[in-house]
């Protein structure tokens, strides 16, 4: 029966961090065509933009922290590979547990503040402090879900770390 739960956090935790991943993967391009455009009329035209750079920073926010916990679930952070990847996967599984309380302590003082900002965000109505001031707080609140995003994944990854250090430790 608890595996059965267990089973289904994760994945709902991977398709939900897979999802978030390739969808914010196709911000990439657009990101390159606002550059571009930027590029083109602040030096061809001399008539730069005064949106180019507010709409960059925040859908690099976007890509930042919905990214992180697909590349978690896709093995995608840096390690020692050198001295990691010669490990067992009984051994790998060891040295992520218990590495996992600095990753878990980290994000939940993160999530914490960055939950926290955000409240404040919408109650001011928050706006980036630019020419064009577009609302901050939607992005906010965007980013507090990407990093809860990761934090599930992690949770996930603590998981799986647990059944294969159990699993080979019992037989």
């Amino acid at each position: 029966m608890m595996n059965r739960i267990l089973d289904r956090f994760l994945t709902i935790v991977d398709t939900a961090n897979t999802w978030a991943g390739r969808a914010v993967s196709l911000l990439i391009p657009l990101i390159m065509l606002i550059v571009s455009y930027e590029v083109i009329m602040r030096y061809v035209f001399r008539a730069p933009t005064i949106w180019a750079w507010d709409i960059n920073v925040q859908l690099f926010a976007l890509i930042v922290f919905f990214g992180g916990g697909y590349t978690l679930l896709q093995k995608g952070h840096v390690s020692i590979d050198i001295l990691y990847d010669r490990l067992s996967p009984q051994k790998k599984a060891l040295m992520d547990l218990i590495t996992s309380p600095v990753f878990f302590l980290f994000f939940i003082i993160l999530l914490w503040n960055i939950a926290s900002m955000a409240l404040d965000s919408i109650e001011e109505r928050e706006v980036l402090s630019t020419i064009l001031a577009p609302p901050i707080y939607p992005l906010k609140i965007l980013v507090t879900i990407g990093v809860f995003l990761f934090l599930m994944q992690g949770i996930a990854k603590f998981i799986r770390d647990l059944r294969t250090f159990i699993s080979k430790s019992t037989k």
